[in-house]
């Protein structure tokens, strides 16, 4: 089973923007996605949505396995599908 690790601060974004990240991604469950947060970039397979976070599945390059990172919709600036060509 893989790793599940929190993030979290106290500051957040607009309750407008929230609520388009939260439209937008329900179309991206199962997709390859960018996710800009307060803290950094995350790029990773966007596995569910839930009602204040999201999960998003990434490969960590230290130990060499995947995990799931649970972001705060309030952190997140902005998040798109990956763009593959």
């Amino acid at each position: 089973m893989a790793k599940e690790y929190n993030l979290s601060t106290s500051r957040r974004v607009p309750l407008k923007t929230q609520r388009r990240i939260k439209n937008i991604s329900t179309g991206l469950v199962g997709r390859i996605v960018v996710v800009q947060t307060l803290f950094g970039t995350f790029i990773g397979c966007l596995r569910s949505i839930g009602l204040s976070t999201i999960r998003l599945r990434v490969f960590s390059g230290i130990d060499r396995v995947f995990i799931t990172i649970r972001i705060p919709i309030g952190i997140i600036l902005d998040i798109f599908r990956f763009p593959c060509p």
